[in-house]
């Protein structure tokens, strides 16, 4: 645990904790992006009892789930007394806070759970055993603001979109409410959710929702399928009102399991910034997005096969709730881009559709050591000396269909005794010389921070410095790689800290540091490599030769 980033009033060891309950946010969204810390939660303690603090209109939507033990559902009134009885009985050791929410931190506290982990917020800081700072500096996307809670404590974390399981007989009900509504088997249907419970300035216009689901009917075929809470019905009557073509309006007609069942049944989900929208990605459903006050980068949907349209002016993201001008953001955005953009999701090749859902397997390579000599600092390009045979095994490895991508650290960029645009040169030299002899590289992505960078208060927490997992997150999302089919390999310690941390297999080269980290592992009883190898060649024969034997 790094205690230097957290405020900790009572010490604890997690090796020894037997039950946890996670407090999931209170917004259909914000709990389904909270999927990956349940998931990462369950591979720290494998063996201990998870409980998930829920209101009662979220439970059924997480029964599935095979990273939970328990949910606890919330009372709707009286939940302090509850909490200082019923829920103290379940005598649960650690709570871990999700809901920024001083009100969540008084009902742990009530609860007599005697760890409660939360972020430093809202003036709770007095409830919390251990207080982590949010990052300043950084901007996060909401999951991994969720899963920094378990970066700080040195608990696994690694950002990757966690699927939500719905129970067996969930696609027969969605086509049972597709015929009572008239429609006929097998037909193609696209879901929209014209509504925001946020707020009216994350709404597109309804007429352009019906524009758009016209069109769409004449040129594909598609019905639209609306959705929208109780409190949205009269927002989902008067887009069906407008529209010419085949519709069904669900608006306040679903249960929220429903409302799962009947996105998966959706070819695409057209949406504007919405809990659905996570739920929909979450299932598999692609998702157009529109977003206008608020930052996709932070909100926007997780995983593969999804699109953001934005027209964002000056004053975006601004997150008001109502627009106090002229809704520019979203006025914006016109009907035939989004068309246009619905259908190249709609129309994409099956084969297509097949390599964006299995992605590409790759090695993630670290540089010195590894592929080129280790000569201390690199001061200019022209140092560059790969070692022998790395071209060979890059072309092996890429013959063989694995991206390979660099990801190392670069702190001498903090440190002042390099530049960005130096590490880019060097970079350039580098793959100049493996191409020289019929090598290559598909990319190269590196940390320039210092090696102390969030370890003190208040400063930026780093996320991307391994063993830390944000380089290969980042590189995983933006090429498209298939983490499950992927290896790394290294000659440091880092390398093999990384691959444990991201649950891949790990070749640990000896050259450059490895022989000397070989050793180092063996004393501190690993994380140990799947394999041993003496340069990077022999490390592409061995990854190439169990792809043949998969």
């Amino acid at each position: 645990m790094n205690l230097a980033t957290l405020s900790v009033r009572a010490t604890f060891e997690a090796d020894r904790l037997r039950s946890i309950l996670v407090a999931s946010p209170n917004w259909l969204g914000d709990a389904v992006l909270a999927l990956p810390v349940l998931a990462n939660l369950r591979r720290s303690f494998p063996h201990a009892r998870i409980g998930l603090l829920v209101r009662p209109w979220l439970s059924p939507l997480f029964r599935s789930l095979p990273f939970v033990d328990e949910l606890v559902e919330l009372p709707r009134k009286g939940e302090l007394m509850w909490a200082a009885t019923a829920l103290r009985q379940r005598r649960f050791e650690l709570a871990l806070l999700l809901p920024n929410s001083f009100r969540t931190a008084l009902i742990s506290r009530l609860a007599g759970i005697p760890h409660r982990v939360g972020y430093m917020t809202d003036w709770r800081g007095p409830l919390l055993t251990v207080g982590v700072r949010p990052s300043t500096g950084t901007l996060l996307h909401q999951a991994d603001s969720y899963l920094s809670l378990l970066r700080a404590l040195k608990w696994d974390a690694w950002l990757r979109p966690t699927g939500l399981l719905l129970p067996p007989e969930s696609d027969a009900k969605a086509e049972k409410l597709l015929t009572e509504s008239g429609l006929l088997p097998h037909a193609r249907v696209i879901g929209i959710t014209p509504g925001a419970s946020y707020g009216t300035a994350k709404r597109w216009p309804a007429e352009r929702f019906a524009a758009v689901a016209d069109r769409l009917e004449e040129r594909l075929g598609t019905v639209a399928l609306l959705f929208g809470s109780p409190q949205e019905a009269s927002l989902t009557r008067v887009v069906r009102q407008r529209m010419r073509g085949a519709a069904i309006d669900f608006g306040g007609r679903t249960t929220l399991t429903e409302l799962a069942s009947l996105l998966r049944r959706c070819a695409l989900l057209l949406t504007n910034d919405t809990g659905a929208m996570h739920l929909a990605s979450a299932l598999g459903t692609p998702c157009l997005a529109l977003f206008g006050p608020t930052d996709p980068r932070r909100t926007g949907p997780l995983g593969l096969g999804h699109q953001v349209l934005q027209n964002p002016p000056s004053c975006s993201p601004c997150r008001y709730r109502d627009c106090p001008i002229d809704h520019r953001c979203m006025q914006g955005v016109d009907v035939e881009r989004v068309v246009a953009a619905a259908e190249a999701v709609l129309t994409r090749s099956p084969m297509m559709a097949e390599t964006d859902v299995r992605r590409t397997p790759a090695v993630f390579l670290d540089r010195d050591g590894t592929i080129n000599e280790e000569v201390g600092a690199i001061q200019r390009p022209d140092l560059m000396r790969p070692i022998p045979g790395t071209a060979d095994a890059l072309k092996r490895l890429g013959e063989a269909g694995y991206l390979r991508i660099v990801v190392s650290n670069q702190a001498r960029v903090a440190r002042g005794d390099a530049t960005e645009e130096l590490i880019d040169a060097t970079h350039q030299r580098l793959l100049q010389l493996l191409q020289a002899d019929g090598g290559e590289m598909d990319d190269f992505y590196y940390c320039p921070h210092h090696p102390r960078e969030g370890r003190f208060p208040y400063r930026r927490e780093c996320l991307c410095r391994k063993p830390a997992p944000g380089l290969i997150q980042q590189a995983a999302s933006e090429r498209q790689v298939d983490l499950e089919r992927s290896y790394v390999v290294g000659d440091k310690v880092s390398d093999m800290l990384l691959a444990d941390r991201m649950g891949l297999p790990s070749v640990l080269v000896l050259t450059g540091y490895g022989r000397e980290s070989l050793e180092r592992l063996h004393a501190a009883g690993g994380p140990m490599p799947a394999h041993t190898a003496n340069d990077l060649l022999g490390a592409a024969e061995w990854i190439v030769q169990r792809r043949g034997l998969g």
